[in-house]
């Protein structure tokens, strides 16, 4: 039986503006909720970024954000798992990329930080202007973030690149592996590290350790390469038909995308509606033919 569901944010649950859940997607996950499932976001995203979804879905139990580097807890409203770059090793990686001409950002305690200037070099990815408006206001500048980095002292959750094609995306890649850190994308033109640990698999690892099941009792979403690593570890996971083809291969099923609108959330009732004897039913094996 199903006791936990994991879904990504930007290109699984939310709608295409990145902003909105909609009401279908919003009622089958109150309706596995009300059956006693737990419910889990992963995002890349920090956590002053979540507060719009979380406004739309309350009722969600917990938070994997910054790409599994972090795991907040709703109901008891703590961090149940961290898996953070070293202080150190975070501020020696900062200070090598100011001098590379490469918009940046990382994140920290749960929020965006950039150093001031560097913003001229951001290149939008096509995403929707609204969105980048609300992401905008969600992030700090400093002056000096390697004095930033100083004065907190607690380690970085993640950093993310934007707007880096082809040489540039190779090198960049490269040298982040150097430093021995994971490195993954979750959008063309973007790359993402965390420490070589932290990853949506590992946080869901986590909670499941949290409260006593196992990944055979866990099902999984999710449209990017970022999200392989939570696709792998879930029994049940699902890889959306608009997602890349790294993201299909470690899902163990595919859905069918007849108009993004509600897509995410007909999957969600059909398998609640099996999930007992889940995926053992003709019914189930129709779905994932005809859907």
């Amino acid at each position: 039986m199903i006791k936990l569901i994991a879904t990504d944010l930007d290109g699984t649950l939310m709608a295409p503006d990145h902003l909105t859940v909609t009401d279908r997607t919003y009622n089958a996950l109150k309706t596995a909720h009300d059956k006693g499932i737990k419910i889990a976001v992963a995002t890349g995203r920090p956590m002053t970024l979540i507060d719009n979804v979380i406004s739309q879905v309350p009722f969600v139990d917990y938070i994997i954000y910054s790409n599994g580097s972090c795991v907040f807890d709703r109901n008891v409203k703590k961090i149940i798992h961290a898996d953070l770059i070293e202080d150190k090793l975070a501020r020696e990686i900062v200070e090598y990329f100011l001098t590379q001409n490469v918009f940046f950002e990382i994140y920290i305690n749960g929020k965006s930080c950039y150093q001031l200037g560097t913003e001229k070099l951001f290149q939008n990815m096509g995403l929707p202007q609204k969105f980048l408006d609300e992401v905008a206001q969600t992030m700090d500048g400093y002056d000096s973030l390697i004095d930033f980095m100083k004065n907190d002292g607690k380690g970085m959750e993640k950093i993310t690149f934007y707007g880096i094609y082809d040489e540039k995306y190779e090198n960049v890649k490269k040298k982040l592996e150097e430093y021995g850190l994971d490195v993954c994308s979750s959008l063309p033109g973007t790359v993402e590290a965390t420490s070589k640990t932290a990853n949506k698999g590992n946080a869901l690892l986590g909670i499941c350790e949290n409260i006593g099941i196992g990944a055979d009792e866990v099902m999984s979403f999710g449209d990017a390469e970022n999200d392989c690593p939570m696709l792998d570890f879930a029994k049940y996971s699902f890889a959306m038909e608009n997602g890349s083809d790294e993201c299909k291969a470690h899902a163990k099923f595919v859905t069918k995308n007849r108009g993004r609108r509600g897509y995410l959330s007909s999957k969600i009732n059909i398998s609640l509606s099996c999930c007992t004897v889940f995926p053992n039913t003709p019914r189930f094996l129709y779905w994932l033919h005809s859907s």
